[in-house]
């Protein structure tokens, strides 16, 4: 068995991680073990109306138990304090919204959560997201020695092991994890999210496969950029999403223990993102599922297509 990749001490006998934080994506696939999930492709041919479940974004045998525990004592934290509060309104004191008029939409900054811990956690996301062999994230991969850089924090930084369970209460850990900080020195991100959505089912899980300054992810309910050094303002990075023209990058950054901020898209601005990466998904499907419909449809018509058999051919193949 091999070991595990957090510790590099224990085998890694887990079964069952998720390569994405379980609670960010309950919303879109269903609760653990009755999850619902559509893999989008663009070969041709590719039928995504098929429900794979969870199984892209789950794999065994990458981490210890130890690990997968420590792991999940960090999302448990975020989960609490981030993701069941951002959004309700009862939960407002916790957090102070900026906005600022020459930028769409606006900030929501987390004045009770810890800073580090939420570093600590997007970082656990790109590290199982590079380690991934699933076909979902088989193309993405952090370059060797940012990988060693962020198991090396993660490792540091996540909460003991012992006895078969994490001991350490949130005050302790929190505290110790501030005593850390020079731990996280150079990582940098830009969180981004909606306020509201009509069907929290319009979202993908992707991460870019060649994108590096920054590395881009969209894990359902949230686009994260990450950045190994600090971002400047005005210069051109590569952003898949575009959620980053007309806006000041500094004041949306993340990083040197600051509290956590998040931009907040209005709901057509999701959309319209969601939009733009199903057209390029299909723009990229196109050329190669026509010349298999060519060659399929003279083999057996012996005639070429007319522009009317192509439209019969979509609307029968993909009819929703």
């Amino acid at each position: 068995m091999p070991i595990c990749s957090i510790c590099l001490t224990k085998e890694a006998n887990q079964t069952g991680s998720h390569m994405l934080s379980a609670f960010m994506i309950e919303s879109t696939i269903g609760e653990r073990g009755n999850e619902k999930g559509y893999f989008i492709s663009d070969e041709p041919n590719f039928d995504y109306r098929n429900n794979t479940g969870a199984e892209p974004v789950v794999e065994d045998y990458l981490f210890c138990s130890g690990c997968e525990q420590r792991m999940a004592y960090v999302e448990g934290y975020i989960c609490r304090e981030y993701r069941d509060k951002i959004k309700t309104e009862r939960f407002q004191q916790n957090f102070i919204d900026i906005i600022n008029a020459g930028q769409p939409d606006f900030i929501r900054q987390a004045n009770r959560v810890n800073s580090y811990a939420f570093t600590l956690f997007i970082a656990t996301l790109l590290f199982r997201m590079s380690l991934s062999t699933k076909r979902l994230f088989h193309d993405f991969n952090l370059i060797p020695p940012e990988q060693e850089h962020l198991r090396v924090i993660i490792n540091e930084a996540l909460p003991t092991y012992e006895n078969f369970k994490v001991k350490i209460k949130i005050p302790h850990f929190l505290k110790n994890l501030n005593e850390k900080g020079d731990l996280f020195n150079g990582l940098y991100f830009i969180i981004a999210t909606y306020d509201h959505l009509d069907d929290k089912t319009m979202s993908f899980n992707l991460s870019h496969p060649t994108y590096r300054l920054p590395y881009n992810m969209m894990v359902s309910q949230v686009i994260i950029l990450f950045f190994f050094e600090k971002p400047r303002d005005r210069t051109i990075y590569l952003d898949f999403f575009k959620i980053l023209e007309e806006r000041d990058i500094l004041l949306s950054l993340n990083g040197d223990g600051s509290p956590i901020r998040t931009i907040i898209l209005e709901q057509s601005k999701w959309l319209s993102i969601i939009s733009s990466i199903r057209d390029e998904i299909v723009a990229n499907k196109m050329p190669g599922l026509m010349q298999v419909f060519v060659q399929e449809f003279v083999k057996k018509h012996l005639r070429e297509p007319t522009s009317e058999d192509w439209r019969v051919y979509i609307e029968e193949k993909f009819p929703d």
